[in-house]
């Protein structure tokens, strides 16, 4: 990453590695290496943001269509409102804008890039839009102040809080525990284990953590270095023979090292294993890495792969005596064993015969085409377990503020791994913002002066946080039952922080502003009409494709459904592009659908990760 400053000394940005820097006029541009993406920064004099736009994008050398929906945006540090321009797909590209106000004077943002585009480089294009900033911009510092300590008032207000915007945020159940100074202050269930239901959430109430289960995967792995039984520079194929990626050669290097650190430049390809999940074992997914290929060079671009962070902890299971074959098992085994038993975790498991049996679990519900979230049958998340390491771990409130001690703990003799070993999970890998980098199975990001490490974790119906400030002391676990709540889980993670401080509430306005915004999306979308019924009639049958398998359109009752066998959903015409079908219900929520009528052909998703279906006779 390059700073870059106006000539005038206006403001400042970050030109990401390998994008091109010219003038447009009055503007600052910004051109992907491919020259498939472009930004455009720069101040307006006009005093109105639609002005400031239209002649944005007009010293831009652009014409962009009228504007599908101009809305509010969450105000960053340093401005004091922001308003976003959100326009229809044209020509294959996909156009944004945004405003940003501060003492009366606009900046102006300007994006454009094919879809495909913006998923091989979308954090790349997030550090430079991040590290937009007027150059006289006062953000709050708390570099080296040390926090309060949180006393029974903090800690009712914070609880006041999470119970307000749980309602507010559509989210039935909640836990939330919070750690300083080593102890346990705070472990509180909120809501309900099942909307409409009378069953409470405790701290002892399972519920699923997602992602956050990555940084189990490589503390598991550190431990593993440490006995001298892994190294993070070991080619993969030294463990795994079977190992292999598209390129032959680069197959021959990637190291334990490389698959968890989200900096591959390994695409996000989740539907190869949710389409298929039934079928899929880890031996199954690390056979079908072989067709994998890379976005970016190594180190270029933040990218988010499951099947790579999943065959770490696979790594780690064979490192600890697991056969191929067993790997599954393996992994779960050596994770109880190192991580769980140490800790005290004792309903902690990615075992989902065990939940179900125990009783005690949250359901999972996810956002649907009404407008509200649903219940989801517990075995939906099972189409996780193909990448287990990666985010299938259930665990609890009580479980996980055993977990946060035990980070926070680490350099003390109750540390689970030793100090330089937790030094090398949270050293930056790869930039994700101008703020933020990923290290290895964690987030590590500047937040007003403290370094702050944190994990999100996002299932069909679950939606958790876990974050921590090591040189404060101090730490919060959010576990949610609702998928798809990160406004959620980010309000209560930031009011913590805000409390533990001692700061003023600043972040809620934006919070409630991505409320809105999402409110007005489920509003959207609860108009969707159904497929008309001669449409559903052409389109009924069984399809499929050589990477997902098969799927089948069935006619229900008047509603077409979209059925890959793991579950199932009814497709509604987008009312956000007409000619595009949306899935309007169930774990794939607003996935996009499109149906060519002539060669009968269904397209699955957009842009670089789009699938087609062909039908079967």
């Amino acid at each position: 990453m390059t700073p870059y400053t106006d000539p005038q000394g206006r403001f400042s940005l970050i030109k990401p590695e390998g994008w091109q820097t010219y003038a447009a006029g009055p503007l600052v541009a910004l051109t992907s290496p491919e020259g498939d993406i472009a930004l455009w920064f720069g101040m307006s004099d006009a005093k109105q943001a639609t002005d400031a736009v239209t002649s944005a994008w007009w010293a831009a050398g652009e014409v962009a269509p009228d504007p599908q929906t101009i809305v509010p945006a969450p105000t960053r540090e340093g401005f004091d409102k922001a308003t976003a321009f959100v326009y229809p797909p044209a020509d294959g590209q996909f156009r944004q804008a945004v405003v940003e106000e501060l003492d009366g004077q606009l900046f102006v943002t300007l994006l454009r890039g094919s879809l495909a585009a913006l998923e091989r480089r979308g954090a790349q294009v997030n550090i430079a839009v991040t590290g937009f900033q007027p150059t006289d911009a006062a953000g709050i510092d708390l570099t080296g102040v040390v926090p309060s300590q949180l006393d029974a008032a903090d800690l009712a207000a914070l609880g006041s809080y999470v119970e307000e915007n749980r309602v507010l945020f559509d989210v039935p159940g909640a836990v939330v525990a919070v750690v300083q100074d080593g102890e346990v202050l705070l472990v509180q269930g909120f809501g309900l284990r099942s909307a409409g239901g009378t069953e409470l959430v405790t701290p002892d109430t399972r519920m699923m953590i997602g992602s956050v289960g990555k940084s189990m995967t490589t503390l598991l792995m550190a431990g593993l270095v440490e006995e001298g039984l892994l190294d993070w520079n070991q080619p993969v194929q030294d463990i795994l023979p079977d190992f292999a990626v598209a390129d032959p050669e680069l197959s021959k290097t990637i190291t334990v090292e490389n698959l968890v650190c989200a900096c591959s430049g390994v695409p996000r390809r989740d539907m190869e294993f949710l389409f298929n999940a039934r079928e899929l074992d880890a031996e199954a997914v690390i056979a079908s890495l072989a067709s994998f290929e890379f976005f970016t060079a190594f180190g270029e671009a933040f990218q988010y792969s499951n099947q790579l962070v999943a065959t770490g902890g696979w790594v780690a299971a064979a490192a600890a005596g697991s056969r191929w074959g067993d790997l599954d098992d393996g992994y779960a085994t050596a994770l109880a064993k190192r991580v769980f038993e140490p800790l005290g975790m004792t309903r902690s498991t990615l075992d989902f015969d065990e939940v179900q049996a125990d009783g005690d679990y949250a359901v999972p519900h996810a956002p649907h085409g009404s407008g509200q979230r649903r219940g989801l049958k517990v075995q939906t998340e099972a189409a996780l377990l193909p990448v287990a390491p990666a985010g299938a771990h259930w665990s609890t409130g009580a479980d996980m503020a055993r977990y946060l001690q035990a980070l926070l703990a680490v350099g003390t003799a109750d540390g689970l791994i030793a100090p330089e070993s937790f030094a090398h999970l949270t050293t930056p890998q790869v930039p994700v913002s101008a703020s933020m980098s990923y290290g290895l199975g964690w987030f590590v990001e500047t937040w007003r002066g403290q370094r702050l490490i944190h994990h999100g974790g996002n299932t069909f119906g679950f939606t958790s946080e876990l974050a921590f400030l090591p040189e404060a002391g101090a730490g919060i676990v959010i576990l949610t039952n609702a998928g798809r709540a990160n406004d959620f889980v980010r309000a209560v993670r930031t009011r913590f922080l805000e409390i533990l401080f001692e700061q003023p509430q600043s972040h809620h306005d934006g919070a409630l502003i991505a409320r809105t915004e999402a409110t007005r999306q489920a509003n959207e979308l609860a108009g969707a009409a159904p497929i008309p019924s001669g449409s559903a009639h052409a389109a009924e049958g069984r399809y499929h494709s050589p990477v997902l398998g098969e799927v089948s359109l069935v006619r229900e009752r008047g509603r077409l459904v979209l059925d890959i066998g793991e579950f199932s959903g009814e497709l509604r015409i987008d009312p956000r592009q007409p000619g595009r079908w949306v899935i309007w219900e169930g774990p794939l929520f607003t996935y996009p659908i499109a149906y060519e009528s002539e060669t009968c052909v269904l397209t699955f998703g957009e842009g670089a990760t789009a699938y087609d279906f062909v039908p079967l006779e």
